[in-house]
């Protein structure tokens, strides 16, 4: 797929309801990262959480979700400014989560710069989404929003848990959408975005990222150079095996519309990160 992609993305969205945040039968999933001073708090249980939707205290189903299997999609950015040895660098980064995957776990590949390209996906088969990535090439402009939003429309229906990790060293510059909208798209979506970016040597960044992991609740992790890429998409990694699942059957809020979660800990001490909130459309 090219530069099409997106497009053909965009008229489907216009003519259908954005990626929905799956709460829309009798049962809402939120997946809570805690930890104390920078590190993961594990051993938890539900007992040991609050959660409130739209100010109403939820009654949580006793057992938490934890390693369960994840769909990752890498949306990697190969415009003109990763040419050399980032390239090659990111390729090292991009081995390194799959080979963090586990049996059963599926991946996909989309790669960017002045077009949006599928070079392979959602698959069990991890093989076929290393060699997509070793064919990869750079060269061209920088079409961030597009291919985020192209990232999302990926996903599948079901529970399995999704995770979207995008990297990108530059400013958009090409982007059919407006960075609003795949942001509105994103907090609408159950998929978790995670963005790594390199550090930029003058004060300009895309902001754009930042504003779509806050939308779902993930983490923007920033390599001080591409040395550093490896160790930044393992911290992804290592997030996403660290986040509990909680679950509950909403009571006492409305069906649809726009609510806004609050996720505490009772007994227990660490931060808690956790989506804002999330849609859900009436039967």
């Amino acid at each position: 797929m090219s530069a099409l992609l997106a497009a053909t993305l965009l008229a489907a969205s216009a003519a259908q309801q954005p990626p929905v945040f799956r709460a829309e039968v009798d049962v809402v999933r939120v997946e809570v990262l805690v930890t104390r001073k920078g590190t993961p708090v594990r051993g938890l249980a539900a007992a040991d959480f609050e959660v409130r939707d739209d100010g109403r205290l939820q009654a949580l189903q006793p057992a938490l979700e934890e390693e369960t299997p994840v769909d990752a999609v890498l949306v990697l950015d190969m415009s003109g400014s990763v040419i050399g040895s980032k390239l090659e660098a990111l390729k090292a980064a991009g081995r390194a989560f799959l080979d963090g995957l586990r049996e059963g776990e599926h991946a996909a590949l989309l790669a960017f710069h002045h077009e949006v390209q599928l070079l392979e996906p959602l698959t069990a088969d991890l093989g076929a989404v290393r060699r997509a990535l070793e064919r990869a090439s750079a060269g061209g402009s920088t079409a961030l929003a597009d291919a985020v939003y192209s990232a999302l429309r990926m996903r599948e229906p079901g529970d399995r848990r999704t995770a979207i990790v995008v990297f990108s060293d530059g400013i958009d510059n090409l982007s059919w959408l407006p960075a609003s909208d795949v942001v509105e798209a994103a907090s609408r979506s159950n998929a978790i975005v995670y963005g790594v970016s390199v550090r930029a040597k003058n004060d300009r960044k895309e902001r754009f990222l930042g504003d779509v992991v806050r939308a779902t609740g993930g983490q923007l992790f920033e390599a001080s150079s591409e040395r550093d890429l490896r160790a930044r998409f393992l911290d992804v990694l290592g997030d996403i095996r660290a986040r509990y699942v909680l679950s509950y059957a909403p009571g006492g809020v409305d069906a649809a519309g726009w609510h806004a979660l609050e996720v505490r800990l009772k007994r227990v001490e660490g931060d808690v990160l956790a989506r804002p909130g999330y849609w859900r459309y009436a039967p």
